[in-house]
């Protein structure tokens, strides 16, 4: 929320007015203000991942858009919950292009545009699950052929994009998505030991390693970091098998890579039938990635102009 505001604006924090001024030092700094409109802080919850049991409903709710009462005029099912009646149109539309995943399914979509070769999979477990998943994917692909990607994720699903075919096929796909030797694909696939580096510093705190400094004068966050990462190297090199190591390691694992509800996901798909379809154009799943997507690319075009290009190309 703060990222997002300007010097000068204001926002409403237990109760008072407050006017930004600037971030200095991880610090966001503020003065007293009595203007009478102000912003309510909220968090980007679209970021926020998906729960296990969230994303268990969620593919419920879609198994329901497709396994209800057809409509004897146009032949697509008729959704009993209202905001699966609302989105009705848009399932008719992905069903015509691709197909809609039923429970026991992973739907994988190959697409073609100007832009490169995407792999869409939609396994419905939520962001961070998936940005692990795609690190995973995209290093067992490049164990099969030299290739480049990059990334994209949401709570649905994620986008692999690179500029030749992606070797996902009938032939490959569960070994591609096998729970066997996930740990070493995890350690191979991201920076594990700079993410374990990173997490030290406030167990390093918490442990009483470092100090942070007098009430009021805290040490800044670039000296805190520094003397950890001094000591992580020293452990790392001279006591690999420390606890406050380890401690690291685990919650990396746990935490950022949720690799217990990875292992469950992948168990899962290999129980599953793995559907592959390669729309002739982008589906209304895929677009929600490919927008994200586009945040990341420079332009002189804005997005929302070329977001309502995009979604007249699709039909929306």
């Amino acid at each position: 929320f703060i990222s997002r505001l300007n010097p000068g604006d204001v926002f409403t924090l237990a109760g008072r007015n407050l006017e930004f001024i600037g971030i200095k030092d991880l610090t966001a700094l503020v003065k007293k203000s009595s203007a009478k409109k102000s912003i309510v802080p909220s968090w980007n919850g679209g970021r926020m991942p998906l729960s296990a049991n969230l994303g268990l409903m969620l593919r419920k709710k879609f198994n329901e858009a497709v396994g209800n009462v057809i409509d004897v005029n146009n032949g697509y099912p008729i959704a009993s919950d209202v905001e699966l009646r609302a989105l009705q149109p848009l399932f008719e539309l992905q069903e015509t292009l691709s197909h809609i995943p039923r429970e026991n399914e992973l739907l994988i979509e190959h697409i073609e545009t100007r832009d490169g070769y995407h792999l869409f999979v939609y396994p419905f477990e939520g962001r961070l699950v998936h940005e692990a998943m795609a690190a995973i994917l995209a290093y067992r692909i490049s164990r099969i052929t030299p290739i480049t990607f990059s990334f994209a994720m949401n709570d649905y699903g994620f986008e692999l994009l690179s500029d030749q075919p992606i070797p996902v096929d009938d032939t490959n796909v569960y070994e591609l998505f096998s729970p066997d030797n996930l740990f070493e694909d995890i350690q191979r696939s991201v920076n594990s030991s700079e993410m374990a580096r990173h997490k030290f510093r406030d167990i390093a705190v918490i442990g009483g390693l470092i100090f942070q400094g007098f009430p009021g004068e805290q040490k800044k966050a670039r000296h805190l970091q520094s003397s950890a990462s001094l000591l992580y190297n020293v452990f790392a090199e001279y006591d690999k098998g420390n606890l406050l190591l380890r401690q690291a390691s685990n919650e990396v694992m746990e935490q950022q890579m949720e690799e217990q509800r990875l292992r469950n996901m992948l168990q899962r798909i290999q129980e599953s039938t793995v559907v592959i379809k390669v729309p002739a154009r982008l589906t209304p799943f895929c677009f929600p990635l490919k927008v994200d997507s586009l945040r990341e690319n420079m332009s002189s075009e804005k997005l929302e102009d070329r977001v309502k290009r995009m979604q007249m190309q699709l039909g929306m």
